[in-house]
């Protein structure tokens, strides 16, 4: 088998005899609202490269914008009629949902269940969610989730199977804690692959940081993310890793904030693998072949020079995010903000009753214009305007009014795919966070921020 790296998480997996599936597409710039960019620059080839490659399948392993580029999708449905769009059985449509509208309607799109072998031409094809509440993960009757999907997973991972050799794509699960209970039944890989660096918002986001604090942060958990996917190809005794998916930087008005991102250089990573462990590091160059059968690379990495380093930050910093195009009005700001809070309270209780655990911590939305609270306090929790702080730990979160608006207004009865989405502006570092005692997930419910109004 070969594996050809392009950008990112983006790769291809093809068998001996060229049967060839692509893996997590992202190559237009600007994902998560416009913060993200490529590194090392595109050159411009690559996404009519990529759009109209005879490729046999892609694989998608979950919805986020660097995994999932809408726009290749697209192009690649629109030019490639034999192609099939491969996605985890997740419990809720949003990715299904979201595949479809680019082209790819149910005659060519297979959800896979949990652990299910398909065959794409001579290349074996295995997805697992990465859910600890999946019952062949834990090992349950029933799935703990079954009454609420929106709290199953979100990420998956993809055994890849042709020429006696295996491929084990574990692209950001690896993030997920559970996740390490799938290895037992996936058993033992030729070659994982896994992202070595953060995506969040910790610790280049926390404005309650200080500079020297954020470095240490940011290593610190660079190094962690770098142990974890050491330890996880030790797990499924791979031959080969292959670190990815920390090649990017953050633009516009966010370019300052890439040198407290916890991600190393991938050269560093590549020297850390191979102190630590006696699993060999692939490295890639973009658009270089791996191939298992040679153990060898046709290009590997070259780590970017600082002087292009510095040279496209300057470029990319002038970059615009699409909610800074034009000034605008809010004229419902407060009743907006408390509106959509309300609806992160509901959905809080009705976990709350369905037997999830509960929370002591206090979230502040704060823009210019106007600010409000939601206190969980254990098993009830109550919403009101401006800073009304009931918890010695909280969370205060700043926004600007255009980019807050878009994320929580939404139209009566819009189910549609939108980039303005909390989880997306979070993962692209455009908020502004401070926060005073330990992090609670119960962050997530902030994903449900939305309120249905007319978008004056």
């Amino acid at each position: 088998m070969k594996i050809q790296w392009f950008r990112s998480a983006t790769v291809s997996v093809s068998s001996n005899s060229g049967a060839t599936i692509l893996c997590d597409p992202w190559i237009t710039d600007g994902a998560f609202i416009g913060s993200w960019f490529h590194f090392p620059p595109l050159e411009g080839f690559e996404f009519d490269y990529l759009a109209n490659y005879k490729w046999d399948a892609i694989y998608i392993s979950h919805l986020h914008a660097d995994h999932f580029d809408r726009k290749l999708v697209a192009a690649i449905a629109r030019n490639n009629p034999e192609c099939i769009a491969i996605i985890p059985k997740f419990a809720h449509g949003w990715l299904a949902r979201a595949v479809r509208n680019c082209g790819f309607d149910d005659s060519r799109l297979l959800e896979l269940e949990d652990g299910i072998d398909y065959q794409v031409k001579d290349i074996n094809v295995r997805v697992y969610r990465a859910d600890a509440c999946n019952p062949l993960i834990c090992g349950v009757e029933i799935p703990c989730h079954t009454n609420n999907s929106r709290e199953n997973s979100i990420d998956s991972v993809a055994v890849f199977s042709a020429d006696n050799q295996r491929v084990l794509n574990a692209n950001d699960a690896l993030a997920v804690t559970t996740v390490e209970r799938l290895w037992p039944m996936i058993g033992n890989v030729d070659l994982l692959l896994g992202h070595y660096g953060g995506a969040g918002p910790f610790p280049q986001s926390f404005v309650n940081l200080t500079p020297p604090d954020k470095r240490e942060k940011a290593a610190r958990t660079a190094d962690a993310f770098v142990q974890r996917l050491i330890r996880s190809a030790e797990l499924v005794s791979a031959n080969y890793v292959m670190p990815y998916a920390g090649q990017y930087l953050l633009g516009g008005s966010l370019t300052d904030l890439n040198d407290f991102r916890s991600v190393l250089p991938l050269s560093k990573v590549l020297n850390v693998v191979k102190e630590k462990s006696k699993v060999k590091p692939v490295s890639l160059s973009p658009f270089a072949i791996f191939d298992l059968d040679s153990g060898t690379s046709s290009q590997e990495w070259n780590e970017p020079t600082t002087e292009l380093t510095s040279a496209y930050k300057d470029k990319i910093s002038k970059s615009l995010f699409p909610y800074q195009l034009r000034d605008e009005e809010w004229k419902n700001v407060q009743r907006d903000i408390l509106s959509a809070l309300q609806a992160v309270a509901d959905e809080y209780k009705s976990r709350i009753e369905k037997g999830s655990k509960s929370a002591f911590h206090s979230y502040v939305i704060k823009t210019t214009l106007a600010s409000a609270t939601l206190n969980l306090l254990g098993k009830t929790v109550n919403v009101s305007s401006g800073q009304q702080i009931e918890n010695p730990s909280y969370t205060e979160l700043e926004f600007d009014p255009r980019l807050l608006k878009r994320l929580i207004l939404r139209k009566p009865n819009y189910r549609g795919f939108t980039q303005f989405h909390f989880n997306q502006a979070e993962i692209g570092s455009h908020i502004k966070w401070t926060r005073v005692g330990e992090y609670d997930d119960s962050v997530a419910l902030l994903n449900f921020m939305q309120c249905q109004s007319s978008i004056d």
